[in-house]
């Protein structure tokens, strides 16, 4: 018995921790502390921008008061919804924001007048409004589709507080206005004191960011000709690669007007992209016969022009030249199908949010129809919506918490604008700690914007109970049901997505091979890894096999692609002669017609490649011998293991 007791001790405080050992020194702390390093040990980048963005939100609160405009929360909203970590990415949202504002202003001014007193014909027009805008987003990228989907939802709140009051729409526009400009020209001042130095920072980011892509590029690639990078890995690459291209703009933005090096980076980033592809087809000509040991094989010397042309316009983004005239764009996949589904979803959900409020003359209707069109318009241009719709909801329900105390506890002891100061600033630090986290940021993005409006400050005045509750339960049950909305109305799924990607690449790897396409190398490239990225950040819940085997088949459709577009411009190079043209052309035709069927004909059509070689100019000689390269790794693509 004695024994017993003393083994029961020993679990409640041996060296597992047992039950003290976990409440006091082990298990739940570690866990908690680990869940909460974003709050205990933030770093000094992330300091500096809760701090900064606080500050610029509880200024363009106390000056919005000071005006005696009468929504003052709605200027600190939009301090939240501009400020981002860098300050290229604060400008480009910025001034889209305000161009969207603008046009937003205008059509819910426009709407009211054109329907004061047809409430049916006034919502089917708003909803109409505001399905295109969220549907033409999808085919915008960065902030542009940011700016789209922000002038629908101003449309909304807008032409919705002027409901009760259609003649003071112009007034009520004005007013958004104000408090949308306000707030980005608060946060753009206190990012600017914040970061003086703009202009050498951001060049060292982008140089820093291109220079760690080229280093991991090289060694990914050797691994890959010797048979030791795996799906996963070029994947992973990949990922980095369209990552740190998605940053290209802000940095330029942050560099200035008069430089070229965004365009001098995204041919970088090309280049190192054409390097993986270019790689994998060296790889699948070296590869090994027998099984054994994978030992390392050197480079194919036509690797290292690529590598030089990535290093040159790395070089020429360290030292721009004058009267440099470079242009370079990468494009992305536009998807037209996710476009009428976003479009239709978000019509649906207007009407669906109206029909409730006409149904059951809620008193908070107008409002709850105003933050249906906001959230709408913030998670319209996700990847995913239902994914990013639960932890915008987990955080709403802290928002309305933290709000709650603040309005029955908190505000009514405020008796100066130095302790509302204060009494914010700590909140919304907070926020700001949380959203420079990946994990916590799907929180912090919903409880930084909504706080100040659920809080509802005024100069004269407070929100009562019941007008806090209704404002509140207005904005719960919007989130609420736009997260729904996106799982029951034509609900993003994956796997769909994936088939479609899939006879996506399938019909434009056919269309490359005809002699009118003027897809490029780079544009084939480009779009094929931005679309296979996408579905990599998508596809946590896909078993593994599959995803690896989708990934393989993307790899080889982006290599068949390259080879193919190069084909194509051989077949019209007016050197080469017209018997070696009219071969690959042949090629090409039967490409266009099968698909990838045609890689029966690749070793027929090499053989005939090589023996127009005989007594042909070395120039000659040359083409003729990488166009028969090209064939031979397409040959070495099985049609059981392409698309089908």
């Amino acid at each position: 018995m004695r024994r017993d007791t003393i083994m029961t001790g020993q679990s409640m405080v041996g060296p597992d921790g047992g039950l003290l050992g976990r409440l006091f020194f082990g298990g739940p702390r570690t866990s908690w502390r680990s869940k909460l390093s974003w709050l205990l040990e933030p770093s000094a980048m992330d300091v500096i921008f809760a701090v900064r963005s606080s500050l610029a939100a509880v200024l363009s609160l106390l000056i919005a008061m000071g005006m005696e405009l009468d929504s003052p929360q709605w200027a600190p909203l939009t301090v939240w919804v501009v400020a981002q970590s860098s300050r290229g990415e604060s400008l480009s949202k910025a001034r889209w924001r305000i161009a969207g504002t603008v046009l937003g202003c205008c059509i819910g001014v426009a709407l009211i007048a054109a329907f004061p007193q047809a409430s049916a014909l006034f919502f089917c027009c708003l909803a109409v409004w505001i399905g295109l805008c969220c549907g033409g987003a999808t085919f915008l990228e960065s902030y542009r589709a940011y700016g789209l989907v922000l002038t629908g939802f101003t449309s909304a709140i807008v032409a919705t507080g002027a409901i009760a009051q259609p003649d003071e729409v112009f007034d009520i526009a004005i007013a958004r206005g104000t408090y949308i400009i306000l707030g980005v020209v608060c946060e753009a001042l206190l990012a600017v004191l914040f970061m003086p130095t703009l202009q050498t920072q951001a060049r060292k980011r982008l140089l820093d960011r291109l220079n760690g892509a080229f280093q991991t590029v090289r060694h990914v690639v050797s691994d890959l000709v010797s048979g030791r990078a795996d799906a996963q890995t070029q994947g992973q690459v990949l990922t980095d690669l369209m990552a740190a291209n998605a940053r290209i703009e802000f940095d330029a933005l942050e560099m200035g007007p008069r430089t070229h090096a965004a365009d001098h980076a995204h041919a970088a980033l090309a280049a190192m992209i054409m390097v993986l592809a270019r790689a994998r087809g060296m790889a699948l000509l070296l590869e090994p016969k027998n099984e054994g040991a994978q030992a390392d094989v050197p480079l194919p010397a036509s690797l290292y022009a690529d590598y030089d042309i990535a290093r040159q316009h790395i070089e020429a983004c360290a030292h721009p030249k004058r009267g440099d005239r470079f242009r370079f764009k990468m494009t992305s996949r536009r998807h037209a199908l996710e476009a009428v589904e976003n479009g239709i979803r978000s019509c649906a959900g207007i009407l669906a949010g109206w029909l409730v409020w006409e149904v059951t003359g809620w008193p908070a209707g107008a409002g709850f129809i105003s933050f249906v069109a906001l959230v709408y318009g913030l998670l319209a241009t996700r990847e995913n919506p239902i994914v990013a719709s639960t932890p915008f909801l987990k955080g709403a329900l802290w928002c309305a918490f933290a709000a709650a105390i603040y309005a029955f506890w908190i505000m009514p002891a405020v008796t100066a604008p130095e302790v509302l100061i204060v009494m914010l600033m700590l909140v919304m630090t907070i926020g700001g700690l949380a959203a420079r986290k990946p994990a916590t940021a799907g929180y912090a993005f919903s409880f930084n914007m909504f706080l100040p409006v659920l809080i509802g400050p005024g100069n004269q005045s407070r929100f009562s109970e019941e007008a806090f509750f209704n404002n509140a339960m207005a904005f719960l049950v919007a989130v609420t049901f736009v997260g729904w909305t996106y799982r029951l109305v034509l609900p993003f799924r994956v796997d769909s997505h994936m088939r479609r990607t899939a006879r996506w690449v399938e019909r434009r790897l056919k269309a490359l091979g005809a002699p009118g396409s003027r897809v490029t190398v780079h544009q084939w490239l480009a779009e094929s890894a931005s679309s296979l990225v996408r579905i990599l950040r998508n596809a946590q819940g896909v078993p593994q096999p599959v995803r690896l085997a989708y990934m393989q088949t993307q790899f080889r459709a982006m290599t068949m692609g390259m080879h193919i577009v190069f084909l194509r411009d051989v077949a019209k190079d007016p050197v080469l002669p017209l018997s070696a043209r009219r071969g690959i052309q042949v090629f090409l035709r039967k490409w266009v017609q099968t698909g990838t069927d045609a890689t029966a004909w690749a070793g027929m059509t090499e053989g005939w490649l090589l023996r127009q070689m005989h007594g042909k100019p070395f120039e000659v000689q040359e083409t003729l011998q990488k166009a028969a390269i090209s064939l031979r790794i397409l040959a070495a693509e099985r049609p059981e293991d392409v698309l089908s």
